[in-house]
């Protein structure tokens, strides 16, 4: 994985400073508030339709309805910004327990499923997922994950342990992959070693020197029915990409001719998605890019449009049926 970051050279790991004491308070604080938020958002909620809607009464006491109203609806709003900002608190506890991979060697005889992407691309990967359409049927627990990479990862765990190497000197691991880490100096053969022993190897395309010499390792070192690109960037990123591949896959044909490349493939193009209708699920993830036995590239819109009459599992059972369809079993 590529060390953007500029530090100075270490021989060892620098693992996040995780203290599980701090991670189970907020954990338990972050899930009480979000509780309370929802209970005081649903409770006026019901009470707002109630009382103005279904059955409208006189005032109460010496307060008008106008006034009425305007508490309800404060208080309405403030129990959906005490949900919402409770998810802060419980993210970042739950960061500090995540498992931490003490080594990449426990791996070894175990089936898992290698997250690769440029460091950059955690913080966009890291927010909130966003939200289902449809409002009037919209439910909190349709998505379980509390970010993009967590929702995600979920849906892969079917198939195999989802592992990534974390970004060096990072202060607390993200959710979503579980993070191992690796010294500044010397990661590509430890990460060819984790691509040639993966199950399937799932990698965010982006213009950065690690992705693009992981992506010309993954010609080099492993059969290409087990690589999947999933593109979560714009198409000038994308094109970027594709550039840098074909320079890199040039450099290092060059300087190691006794390896064994497979052609390079002519990525195709990412035009720009049709419209999107009302009930399409506006994720991140764009497109995922397969390769058959000849490392011919096939492009799939990731694309969910929600029906009009959902249940609280039609989000995951969705989107777990095209991942299926491109990871196998």
């Amino acid at each position: 994985m590529s060390a953007e970051r500029e530090q100075q050279p270490r021989t060892a790991p620098v693992l996040p400073r995780q203290r599980r004491a701090s991670g189970n308070t907020l954990t338990v604080t972050g899930r009480t508030l979000r509780f309370l938020g929802y209970a005081l958002a649903t409770g006026c909620g019901s009470l707002l339709l109630k009382h103005f809607v279904i059955a409208p009464g006189p005032p109460v006491g010496h307060i008008p309805w106008v006034l009425r109203l305007l508490i309800m609806l404060g208080i309405l709003e403030g129990g959906w910004l005490v949900f919402r900002a409770s998810r802060r608190v419980v993210v970042r506890g739950r960061r500090h327990r995540v498992r931490v991979l003490t080594g990449f060697e426990e791996l070894r005889g175990e089936r898992y499923i290698l997250y690769l992407r440029p460091f950059a691309l955690d913080i966009r990967m890291s927010l909130p997922l966003p939200e289902a359409p449809g409002w009037w049927m919209r439910s909190p627990y349709e998505l379980p994950g509390l970010t993009m990479e967590d929702f995600l990862v979920r849906q892969f765990t079917r198939h195999g342990r989802v592992v990534a190497v974390g970004e060096p000197g990072e202060e607390l691991p993200l959710l979503g992959a579980q993070r191992g880490y690796l010294p500044l100096e010397g990661w590509e053969r430890t990460v060819s070693e984790l691509i040639q022993g993966a199950h399937s190897v799932l990698m965010s395309v982006a213009p950065g020197p690690g992705t693009v010499w992981e992506f010309t390792e993954a010609l080099r070192t492993m059969p290409p029915e087990r690589l999947v690109l999933m593109v979560c960037c714009g198409p000038e990123e994308y094109d970027a990409f594709r550039s840098a591949v074909v320079e890199k896959y040039a450099v290092r044909k060059s300087e190691e001719p006794g390896s064994t490349w497979a052609p390079l493939p002519r990525l195709p193009d990412c035009p720009a998605r049709p419209p999107a209708s009302k009930r399409e699920w506006q994720s991140p993830l764009r497109a995922f890019v397969t390769f058959d036995q000849q490392w011919q590239p096939s492009l799939h819109w990731f694309v969910v449009t929600v029906p009009r009459i959902r249940h609280v599992w039609t989000m995951r059972r969705l989107v777990r049926e095209r991942i299926d369809a491109l990871v196998g079993a």
